[in-house]
């Protein structure tokens, strides 16, 4: 049995810590993706029934407006947990005592 230093150590359990959280982050993704995609065909379907009348047209259009709000905010959280995501991977594959000369 190997005994490993500190600094191995440490960096090992920051790098287990960082693996968690980027899958816990994709696991978040995948979930928003499965709205969205769910959203999107609630939006597609509700466009394509016929409507009679004003008051039907008029919810029809509410209806597809809070759709297509719903569907940026989830897009915007997407893009927000990738953007979260890359800059976490950077963060596991940094060396240590390396220190980038355009930070």
């Amino acid at each position: 049995m190997k005994v490993y230093s500190g600094s191995f150590q440490k960096i090992f359990s920051q790098a287990i810590v960082y693996t968690k959280m980027i899958k816990q982050i994709e696991r978040q993704v995948r979930g928003l993706q499965k709205e969205l995609a769910e959203t999107q065909k609630e939006r597609n379907l509700l466009r394509l029934q016929p409507c009679q009348g004003d008051l039907e047209i008029r919810q029809k259009e509410e209806r597809l407006d809070s759709l297509d709000i719903r569907i940026e905010s989830l897009n915007q959280q997407i893009r927000e947990l990738e953007k979260k995501r890359r800059e976490m991977m950077s963060e596991a594959i940094k060396k240590p005592g390396y220190e980038s000369p355009f930070s």
